[in-house]
């Protein structure tokens, strides 16, 4: 049990930890940061749900399971799409009016903590059901790339929004879900393909995306102004 939560809980408390740290103009109140935490840990709950309705909607869609309009349908739709709305929730329903989301790396910050606070509750969860011998693909932070890009396009959203630019709104509120969405879905398609090639090339797309987005986290840090 303490492997479990050791592998499942720390990593993704320290990476949190460090992007707080790196919201030098104007660090996130720690008590509404941890609340966003919860909420994403809560989250899980919701996607779970969620995702039982889209997998007996599969089942009545009667596609053979191991086609790829299946496995596309249901990686990137009944599973991607669900977790990366699930994720945003905390931040867009309940932060987005805050007085302290006043920065637009401070929706990066939130965004983040909603998802390793979701993927802290399914790596605990995953190692439960698979053991610790899975915990190299756990610790892959699929959930935190995911988190960073979300964050990026809500807090431009939210400059929009301020703005009075309810159109580029609208287009950053969507680009928040769909960016992570597409990320997300591939790597779990390519996980559920079983072939080499989508193994190659989902390995290869978050190495790069993970080296981009520690990249743009400072970027995004550095070029930091409010909303």
């Amino acid at each position: 049990m303490e492997n479990l939560l050791l592998w499942g809980l720390v990593p993704p408390i320290l990476l949190l930890a460090y992007v707080w740290k790196l919201d030098r103009v104007e660090r996130e109140p720690v008590g509404l940061v941890v609340k966003v935490f919860l909420m994403g840990a809560a989250s899980t709950c919701a996607a779970a749900v969620l995702e039982s309705l889209a997998g007996v909607a599969l089942m009545y869609a009667d596609l053979d399971e191991s086609s790829y309009l299946y496995l596309i349908i249901d990686n990137f739709l009944a599973i991607a799409l669900i977790e990366e709305f699930c994720k945003r929730a905390p931040v867009s329903r309940f932060i987005w009016k805050d007085p302290a989301f006043n920065y637009r790396f401070d929706a990066i910050v939130y965004c983040l903590a909603s998802a390793v606070g979701f993927a802290a509750i399914e790596n605990v969860l995953y190692m439960w059901q698979f053991g610790t011998g899975i915990v190299f693909l756990r610790l892959i932070p699929i959930h935190s790339i995911c988190g960073v890009y979300m964050g990026h396009y809500l807090g431009t959203a939210k400059a929009a929004e301020k703005r009075g630019d309810i159109r580029r709104k609208k287009q950053y509120m969507k680009y928040s879900l769909i960016i992570p969405m597409l990320i997300h879905g591939y790597w779990d398609f390519s996980m559920t393909a079983e072939k080499d090639i989508f193994y190659i090339t989902a390995f290869a797309m978050i190495l790069v995306l993970t080296i981009a987005a520690f990249y743009n986290l400072h970027k995004y840090a550095r070029e930091d102004g409010p909303v």
